[in-house]
Order: structure tokens, then sequence, then C-alpha cells
């Protein structure tokens, strides 16, 4: 696979917003990205420790609030073409932010249900996948038991494909550090799914190539490093450096599984401004990745492009964004001075609408802090959009709450 670069500028709108004529005198200046509720329902996003008093006054308005956004949305009749499920319930997370696995389930059972249009939970998940498919869970592990992907939300996942008649031989869940699912929680001796990651050594597969017109520096875990044949001679008659143009794919991205349900946390990035559906699924199964996020491009176009890949464009059905807490600055790693209980998860088909949303709900909470916005950083959803990819653009995604969980 060869990527050429197109440059482009995305710029995310915050409604809701202070700027935004819609929120009245009085109204808390959060904002809000939800374009369509279920019986105008809707989320509650949290708010910073400076605010946290605010923020329980704000639950008491919080319905009528919402009913007047609903109202003004359906005058503005947005041209709505991609579909966002989440369920939000506080009871996901208890004292010291402990998971409630039985919530979380009932969550995703929900979610999964209504976004497959199906009356079971087994029904649901055979219309996504069939028994003869290898499932790989995509999760991310670089937060750790802080703001990674939470064990509990896999196993309910892995719960609703049991249900379906998927054995656990055929589950992988699975990530680029071993030391970093660990810490997150995950178990290598786990008998309902198998724990993969991979080998720095070994772990890519050499016939799956991605070239790209921007050098990389190599390093330790990089499929070429220490071999001549992967680097131009000129580099070891200059600073000693290895510089390729090459990535590849992973072995368990390439050879292992068919279907992919991505499953990323709700968290920013230095890197690419959102850890999210694309850079979760495009950066941890390549080697020499780095040369894909340098600044001033934070992975566009190259993001979409790899992702657009039928390598992984042609296997992910599914992305399921643990969103029970938000980390809105320090990201991709752990940094729990910058958390949120948000106490939700999202669902859709769509990547790219999954990761607008959450570029927009960072944004909100980080506008407390004073901390700039991530429309610099996320110039890929444009490309991804061009390529196809989904939708970015707030009038173009739908959000639609699913069950009766909320703030009580």
């Amino acid at each position: 696979m060869r990527l050429s670069p197109t440059w482009k500028t995305c710029k995310v709108p915050l409604p809701g917003s202070a700027r935004d004529p819609r929120v009245e005198a009085g109204d808390p200046p959060t904002g809000s990205i939800f374009k369509q509720v279920s019986g105008g329902d809707a989320l509650w996003k949290g708010a910073s420790r400076s605010v946290f008093l605010m923020c329980s006054l704000w639950r008491i308005s919080l319905f009528a609030l919402l009913a007047a956004a609903a109202f003004c949305h359906a005058a503005e009749s947005p041209e709505v073409s991609s579909k966002i499920f989440f369920a939000t319930d506080n009871a996901s997370l208890g004292p010291g932010r402990r998971v409630s696995g039985a919530v979380v389930q009932r969550m995703v059972d929900r979610l999964v249900m209504r976004l497959t249009e199906k009356p079971t939970v087994a029904e649901a998940w055979r219309s996504l996948v069939e028994g003869k498919d290898r499932i790989g869970i995509k999760v991310a592990a670089a937060g750790g038991p802080v703001s990674g992907t939470n064990p509990e939300v896999v196993d309910a996942i892995v719960a609703g494909l049991s249900e379906a008649g998927i054995p656990p031989s055929r589950i992988i869940v699975w990530d680029r550090n071993l030391q970093d699912l660990v810490a997150a929680g995950y178990r290598k001796d786990g008998a309902r799914y198998q724990l993969r990651w991979v080998d720095p050594v070994k772990g890519y597969d050499l016939k799956a190539q991605v070239s790209a017109p921007v050098l990389g520096k190599l390093i330790w875990g990089d499929s070429g490093f220490g071999s001549k044949a992967e680097s131009r001679f000129v580099d070891f008659l200059g600073t000693g450096d290895q510089l390729s143009s090459k990535s590849y794919y992973s072995n368990i991205l390439s050879k292992e599984v068919t279907k992919i349900i991505n499953v990323p946390s709700l968290t920013d990035s230095f890197l690419t401004g959102v850890n999210g559906a694309l850079a979760n699924m495009v950066l941890p199964n390549l080697d020499n990745w780095r040369r894909f996020t340098k600044p001033p491009s934070y992975g566009d176009p190259y993001l979409a492009e790899i992702y657009a890949d039928a390598m992984i464009h042609d296997k992910v059905v599914l992305t399921i964004m643990d969103g029970l807490v938000l980390q809105y600055a320090g990201g991709p790693f752990a940094n729990p001075g910058f958390l949120l209980d948000h106490f939700t998860l999202y669902a859709s088909r769509d990547p790219v609408a999954i990761d607008a949303t959450a570029a927009r709900l960072l944004d909100e909470a980080r506008g407390p802090s004073k901390l700039p916005g991530l429309a610099p950083m996320t110039s890929w959803l444009d490309s991804a959009h061009a390529a196809g990819l989904g939708n970015p653009g707030e009038n173009q995604i739908e959000l639609i709450r699913v069950g009766d969980g909320g703030l009580r």
C-alpha cells in the first residue's frame, strides 16, 4: 500500500458554546454536541473539579435545557447521515471509579441490539460476525487503569459474542504492548478470550507493507531495526540513524483476525488530537509509525489513508468507544489530573463520526482549563470524510440515546 499526502484543514464547530446564539443567558457554558436524542433525553458530560459544585446544580435543570436544545435542533432540519448510539448510566462507576460489570453489560447489550435492530443479544452479534470468523477486539491500553479501555467493557462484548456462539478460541483481545495490557487489568491466563500483543521482533508481516513519502527513524521494536537492507546507505554514513519510508502491519491484523470490534477510550492525544477509532486501529498495528504523527500534520492524511486500506476498513464491523471516563489532556497516556467521570459508552458503524464527536466532547472539557482546541490536530477528519470513511460534520450526525440509565 502506497500513500500520497493531501493536506486539509478541519474546523470542528462547537455548538452550545458562548458564541452559539442558541445558548440563552444562564445556561451552563459547556455546550452540547448532541444533535438529536430519543425522548428528549441526553447526556450530562461532567465538568472539571473546579466547577464540581456547579455541576450538581446543573443536573436539576438538565432535562429542561436539553428539551430546549432539541427544539432548536428540530427547527434547523439537519442533514443527518450517520448515527451514533450512546448509553449513559452513573451507576456504571462506583467509588474510586470502580466499573460495574453488570451495568456495563446492560449498556453494551442495549447498544448492540439498538444499532443492529435485532431483538436479542445473540441475534445482534450474529448480524455482525459469523461462527467462522476469527474476531479481534482492539483495545486502547496505553491509558492503563486510569483512562484505557476498561476490561469490563471487553468482558461485556465477549459475553455477547459467546451468546452468538463464538468460542473463546476464536476471540482475540489485543494491543501493541503486553505491559500496557497487564497494567490496564487484562489477564494473560483468561479463559474467555486469547490475550495477544505485537511481538517487537517477530510481530510484523513483512509481506503487508505500507509505504509513504515521509521518513521515520527506526528504533528497537521496528521490524527493520538493525538491518542494513531496511535503510539507505547514506543514513549509515551520516548520523548513524536508520531511516525508512516503510512500515509493516502486525501479524495479528494481517493474518489472524477476519472481523474487528474497535474499542478505543475517550482520550485526547498529543500525537493526533484524539486517540480515537482511527488512531487506535492504525498506529498500534504498524511499526515505524511515529513518522505519521509528526507536526504540523498530526496524522493527516495518513490516519485516513491507512484506515481506508482493506486490511483495516474491510474488517472493522463496529466501533464502541469507552467513555466511562473522559481524559481531556495528557493522552494517550494516563494523566489523573485531567479526568472527568463521563458514564457513557458510544457505538457506531461510522468511525469518523465517533472521532469527530469525541473531539467536540474533549474540546468542551478543555475549555474551563483554558486549553487550546483540538481542531489544528484533527484535520485528518476531513481527509477521512474525503476518503469515504464517514462523516465528521455535526449536522451529519444523529446521536441516539439507548436505555433508561442516567444521572440520579
